[in-house]
């Protein structure tokens, strides 16, 4: 996480997240959870062989065929959640469920273009063989909710597309709760709430890593800054994953990061029409049980 990303509060940025008082602790706990599952001890009913590399990967990372397979993935998530007491909901296990569903089911994505659905599951596959933490920014701010993004006096208060070039297109705006931004590696942009006829340059789906030029996060007050010790708040100064507004500075996102662009009905249709829903819903579920 040192890796140059553009975070600010209290209108100053912030120079390492790893180790400023607002941050360090969830991050802390994180990593350990992280370091437990890679351990020796780590329990190997945690995860899976690759049938094609015999490579194991975290049964987070799973593409459910069997009610075996969902009980595999159950035990993983609540591997996660039990270290905060279920409190952390944005673990890597949550967006994994999004990425790995969306990956099953490549052929949404084709229908917008072959290559994006290979762009989907080469990055799924990235994501599984490193193990990376993404977080996801799928809610615009809270402008007038009467007019769609097109119709509103400013055309980049909500993300969208300022132009493409051969090696990919620009980004501009902003994008609300994008909880565990701070800590995480890789940022999924889209929208959760529909789009309609005239939004398609905002009718976008893709990735990009959290210290992307352009990028910045300004996370709400965080609760550990008010905290006095890890004894008196035991739980908000150490598992407050901070929710946080992410700008979009015209950042240039390549092709290869691209799951979805200028398809309202896509846009719409991904997070229904594939088991993304069921499974970021189930993971959800399981945290509830543990907390």
């Amino acid at each position: 996480m040192r890796d140059g990303r553009a975070v600010y509060l209290d209108g100053e940025r912030v120079k390492d997240v790893t180790s400023h008082p607002a941050f360090a602790e969830p991050i802390r706990r994180i990593a350990e959870i992280y370091d437990h599952a890679r351990s020796a001890e780590a329990d190997p009913a945690l995860t899976f062989a690759d049938p094609a590399t015999g490579r194991r990967h975290s049964y987070m990372w799973l593409v459910p065929r069997s009610a075996e397979d969902l009980g595999a993935r159950r035990r993983v998530h609540r591997f996660w959640a039990e270290p905060s007491y279920g409190l952390m909901g944005r673990t890597p296990d949550h967006v994994a469920c999004v990425l790995t569903a969306f990956a099953a089911w490549r052929q949404l994505f084709d229908r917008g273009g072959a290559r994006f659905g290979d762009n989907v599951v080469r990055f799924y596959e990235r994501a599984r063989d490193e193990d990376l933490y993404l977080t996801y920014a799928i809610v615009p701010p809270q402008v007038d909710r009467s007019e769609p993004a097109h119709r509103h006096p400013e055309p980049f208060l909500h993300p969208g597309v300022v132009r493409e070039t051969d090696g990919g297109i620009v980004v501009r705006g902003a994008q609300a709760i994008a909880t565990s931004a701070t800590m995480a590696d890789w940022l999924f942009l889209s929208y959760i709430t529909p789009l309609v006829p005239g939004d398609e340059d905002y009718a976008i789906s893709l990735v990009m890593p959290m210290n992307a030029e352009g990028l910045r996060l300004y996370p709400r007050r965080p609760y550990a800054t008010a905290a006095t010790s890890v004894f008196d708040y035991p739980l908000s100064s150490r598992f407050d994953e901070v929710d946080t507004t992410v700008v979009f500075n015209d950042v240039f996102v390549p092709w290869e990061q691209v799951f979805i662009y200028r398809n309202v009905d896509l846009v719409n249709a991904q997070f229904h029409e594939t088991p993304s829903h069921t499974t970021a819903n189930f993971q959800a579920l399981v945290r509830f049980g543990v907390k």
